[in-house]
């Protein structure tokens, strides 16, 4: 027996926790307080993996930020599969970036130590919770 159009089921979009939902808020707004910081201090270097990148260069890894903040808190808005290992992704890379840093650039390093320990803490969180990013 076969079925019509009508007959068949379309799957629903499931809908987002409330903790994801709020995770995604605060990347978005991470995003839009990494765009004041770069146009506030446009002189600053940012330092990746020990070097203090300038010129065009250098915009480009700052502008780069707030656009992986807005994709993850995008994604972790609406459950996207991607968006977990997409934050994965990029906090790896946070965590392998602060951890040169903090071997190579002078201190004092307090912000990269909270900076470690959060992240730590939220990649935790999201591994827990990875399973609702499935829309």
């Amino acid at each position: 027996m076969s079925s019509t159009v009508s007959e068949q089921s379309i799957p629903a979009v499931r809908r987002v926790p409330l903790d994801l939902v709020f995770f995604g808020v605060l990347m978005v707004l991470s995003g839009f307080g990494d765009i004041y910081i770069i146009f506030a201090n446009p002189e600053y270097a940012l330092p990746i993996f020990g070097m203090k990148l300038s010129g065009a260069a250098g915009w480009a890894f700052k502008l780069i930020h707030p656009v992986i903040h807005f994709a993850s808190g995008y994604g972790a808005i609406f459950g996207k599969r991607w968006a977990y290992l997409f934050f994965m992704a990029y906090s790896t890379y946070g965590l392998t970036n602060a951890a040169v840093n903090r071997m190579v650039l002078p201190g004092p390093h307090r912000i990269r130590t909270v900076f470690f320990i959060m992240t730590l803490a939220v990649m935790g969180y999201l591994y827990w919770r990875r399973g609702q990013f499935r829309n």
